[in-house]
């Protein structure tokens, strides 16, 4: 594909480094050389981030827009952009965003800058904690009319719904241009996400009404193994989870006979010998296992040396003392677990439209340099564009891995790429179309194996109200009217959603009359559609990162 070879799968927005808007206008230059007058509009819409979780909560990150035209049809030559930070629509919490930025022209440079921190600006914290910038760009000159930006995330990242997601330090996490010249009509994005986390566990499980402290202790060590997190802080030193595993089994199995038995009995040789010899490795009685009322035994037959003997009750405590220390490391180990961690996720588009079908371009390339699945697969340098029966294979690999790690079978759906490449005739235009989604997460309602309330022993039964986690979700739910399960009815997040279209035709083809031209943009950040029934649709959702190093102008004898 010809933008594949302009790009390069390296970085794809390498293409914008030399400037958004002069690189518009010298590609309008070269464009002239060797084809005749016509005119055209080129559009673009992008979210970097967005979250639906239905009336509750939907939450969109870095939405973007911009129109540029030179078509008579719609008016005179115009251009436009504007910049939503973030915005947040909610049953419970009604209509929230940070201030947008908008430019407008249809001549000189209108030029605009955001920085907004969402604590400073009526966000909640549990919705999104973090600052936002951008810079805008619109101009109309004898070279036409183009618009770009530059946005992204500063400082120190930003935390998403509850502790779900969390990206990092992102400063041009996504870029564009568009741009209607006398010989072509284009949009072009870029992408640049160098961190992504996503489905935060312990938040997940609290969203989706399984907080972890609620669960049966040996499903909790038993997410260890599955997870493939291979040993765990407890008391100051590493523990192999294999040992955990065992020994937590080990002393919830030994609860069965004392149970039975009265708390306050004397504790007899039999009962000891039985609780001893289900703890193995890690002796009850015996070397450093005996910790709270019962001093360390070499064997059950000192028990009647002892003075008082310890009644059945002691030996429970012993149990729950020696439960303490490992729930202690397990559950902080589970709660701040990533379930996707994903690296260097770069992508650029083009939909560049002239006046025949063999000169204009659709083309996508995106690639990502990591992407690690739990503690069990790590992928390295995904080129998402190369095979895409491959990637959706892929997709459905991790999605069973992750579900089968968890226990919960159909909960999450995982995509890595959705992609459009299109040229085609429409009436006397040549449009010109790419789409992307990088990655698509669905958490379904769940049907799982993990239930609560199963009567087994659990970590709140041990630790009290210590030690709890999901406190995001937590806090997001107290917001949200005191839901307890924010997501259990459901939850899509979509990454780097991008669309750039761009629709041309010669002078001769146009339409003998013209209609209104169309309204700027305005301050709720709505564009006008662009073209009649013959020119472009609607500017189409997209998601933009790139590498541009800024937004400026330079003259047309500059570019030359």
């Amino acid at each position: 594909m010809r933008m594949k070879r302009l790009l390069g799968t390296a970085t794809a927005a390498a293409v914008l480094l030399a400037g958004p808007l002069s690189m518009a206008a010298a590609s309008a230059q070269e464009a002239d050389a060797g084809a005749g007058a016509g005119v055209g509009t080129g559009s673009v819409r992008s979210t970097l981030l967005g979250v639906d979780i239905g009336s509750l909560l939907n939450l969109s990150l870095l939405d973007d827009q911009s129109i540029s035209t030179i078509d008579p049809v719609n008016g005179e030559p115009i251009s436009s952009a504007v910049l939503n930070l973030l915005s947040v629509n909610s049953s419970v919490l009604g209509d929230l965003a940070l201030p947008l930025a908008s430019t407008s022209t249809t001549g000189a440079e209108d030029r605009a800058e955001v920085s907004r921190n969402t604590a400073a600006n009526g966000i909640p914290l549990p919705v999104a904690s973090g600052l936002l910038s951008g810079t805008l760009s619109s101009v109309v000159d004898e070279d036409g009319a183009r618009s770009s930006l530059l946005a992204g995330i500063s400082g120190d990242g930003l935390d998403l719904v509850g502790g779900l997601l969390g990206l990092g330090d992102a400063p041009e996490a996504v870029t564009f241009t568009t741009n209607a010249a006398p010989a072509t009509a284009e949009g072009t994005r870029g992408l640049n996400i160098p961190a992504l986390d996503l489905l935060n566990l312990g938040n997940l499980l609290a969203g989706i009404g399984l907080p972890l402290e609620s669960l049966p202790v040996t499903d909790l060590v038993g997410l260890l193994e599955g997870l493939g997190i291979d040993s765990v802080l407890v008391g100051g030193e590493q523990v192999a989870t294999d040992d955990l595993v065992a020994t937590v089994n080990g002393l919830v199995g030994s609860l069965a006979p004392l149970d039975a038995a009265d708390d306050a009995a004397p504790l007899d040789g039999g009962l000891c010998e039985t609780v001893d010899g289900l703890l193995e490795p890690l002796p009850l009685l015996g070397g450093t296992g005996g910790i709270g009322a019962i001093a360390p035994l070499e064997d059950c037959t000192e028990l009647p040396a002892l003075d008082p003997v310890p009644v059945v009750g002691d030996l429970l405590d012993n149990v729950l003392g020696l439960l303490e220390p490992i729930l202690g490391g397990v559950l902080p180990t589970l709660d701040g677990f990533e379930l996707l961690s994903v690296r260097d996720v770069q992508a650029g588009m083009v939909a560049k439209a002239t006046d025949s079908l063999e000169t204009s371009v659709a083309d996508v390339v995106a690639s990502i340099g990591s992407l690690k699945v739990a503690n069990l697969e790590v992928f390295d340098n995904l080129d998402l564009t190369q095979d895409l029966a491959l990637l959706s294979g892929l997709g459905d690999t991790i999605s069973s891995t992750l579900n089968s790690a968890l226990g919960l079978s159909g909960l999450l759906d995982i995509d890595l790429l959705k992609i459009t490449e299109q040229v085609t005739p429409d009436g006397d235009y040549t449009k010109a179309l790419s789409t992307l989604t990088a990655i698509g997460v669905t958490v379904n309602p769940l049907v799982g194996a993990l239930q609560t309330g199963s009567g087994e022993l659990t970590a709140t039964d041990v630790l009290g109200g210590s030690g709890l986690t999901g406190g995001g979700m937590g806090l997001l739910g107290g917001l949200l009217g005191g839901a307890t399960s924010v997501l259990s009815e459901g939850v899509g997040i979509n990454v780097g959603t991008m669309a750039s279209e761009g629709a041309f035709t010669a002078v001769a083809a146009l339409p003998p009359t013209v209609v209104d031209p169309p309204k700027v943009a305005t301050p709720d950040g709505k564009l006008p559609r662009t073209g009649a029934d013959t020119a472009l649709p609607a500017a189409m959702a997209v998601l933009l990162a790139g590498a541009a190093l800024g937004v400026r102008r330079l003259a047309r004898n500059e570019q030359r």
